[in-house]
């Protein structure tokens, strides 16, 4: 599995590289919108594919996401007054691992666990 992980990972690169290049050729707002979800679409991928890499898959899993906001409190536990394990920034992709009350269950794509309350998280359709 290992090998075919790092080929897919290595073409899922070259071809983000590729939509970047494209990217800069593109003068409409519709069409660098299209290709923004492209290259979006893409960078899910590849760090979908880091994380099966890595064995760092999570144990549930409800979706993928990203954080809405700048410095999102990301939390050791569902409480407004858990422990601050770090700060998250906008557009951080996240792993939606489970729900409970206005909280968010999140792992990271380096493996981290936590929670983040559910205002600053939206789940990718």
């Amino acid at each position: 599995m290992e090998d075919a992980v790092s080929a897919l990972l290595e073409q899922e690169r070259q071809a983000r590289a590729k939509y970047k290049e494209l990217m800069a050729r593109l003068h409409g707002v519709v069409e660098r919108r299209l290709l923004e979800q492209i290259i979006s679409n893409k960078t899910f991928e590849i760090e979908s594919l880091k994380l099966l890499e890595s064995g760092k898959v999570p144990h549930r899993f409800i979706g993928f996401g990203l954080v809405t906001d700048d410095e999102v409190n990301f939390r050791e536990s569902p409480s407004p007054y858990s422990t601050v394990i770090s700060m998250l920034n906008k557009e951080t992709p996240v792993i939606l691992t489970e729900r409970r009350g206005n909280w968010v269950g999140i792992q990271l794509y380096d493996g981290r666990d936590g929670w983040v309350f559910k205002d600053y998280v939206r789940l990718l359709e």
